[in-house]
């Protein structure tokens, strides 16, 4: 049991410190040392090791030769990237949806709110993707990216406006436009992370 409640437990301070450094409130460059976090969640080493392999494999901290953590830097240029990258990778993933014929049972999860509220593109997509490399690569985004830009609650309309739309032209089978709607939705998210930090750096 213990294991278990270790492993939730760094699920849940890697999120705080990906929403830390995410919104710039912990600036790149900086140094995180373990003994800190270990008082601030008040919680032993053990946790906060394993948080930080989740943030380092979500690309949010560098862990240097001299065995040193150190915060990724982000400016507003790499922020747009990294969500342009993620709606990539969303659309290659509807690619190999449209050829396993998944795209209805895509648009039934759009469609359809799960029990922590509405379900978003790339979640959706995680569920029925069968490459085991995107599925991954989808995870990471929404455990940190993705959750943290739909959290600061910027844009929601539009954002669910975008959504809302990606789940018509699914409907009608018009995936050209699915992609065009997708590059809109990440634009959103981007645009909202980069408000945020505007605000805390």
């Amino acid at each position: 049991m213990k294991d278990i409640s270790e492993k939730r437990l760094s699920d849940y301070m890697a999120e705080q410190i990906a929403d830390e450094i995410l919104s710039g409130r912990i600036p790149g460059g900086s140094q995180l040392k373990q003994e800190e976090l270990a008082e601030v969640f008040e919680a032993s080493r053990i946790p906060i090791r394993e948080a930080f392999q989740i943030l380092e494999n979500q690309g949010l901290i560098i862990r240097l030769a001299t065995r040193r953590i150190t915060v990724t830097e982000l400016d507003e240029e790499q922020i747009c990237l990294i969500y342009s990258m993620i709606s990539e990778m969303t659309k290659k993933a509807l690619n190999s949806l449209k050829h396993s014929k998944k795209t209805e049972e895509l648009e039934a999860q759009l469609s359809t709110p799960g029990l922590l509220g509405e379900v978003h593109p790339a979640e959706a997509m995680c569920e029925l993707v069968e490459n085991e490399y995107i599925k991954r690569l989808l995870r990471n985004a929404c455990d940190s990216y993705i959750r943290f830009a739909l959290s600061t609650g910027r844009y929601a309309e539009e954002i669910k406006a975008e959504k809302d739309k990606m789940t018509e032209f699914l409907k009608s089978k018009e995936l050209k436009k699915v992609e065009k709607s997708l590059d809109a939705y990440f634009k959103l998210l981007a645009k909202a992370v980069n408000e945020e930090r505007g605000i805390n750096e």
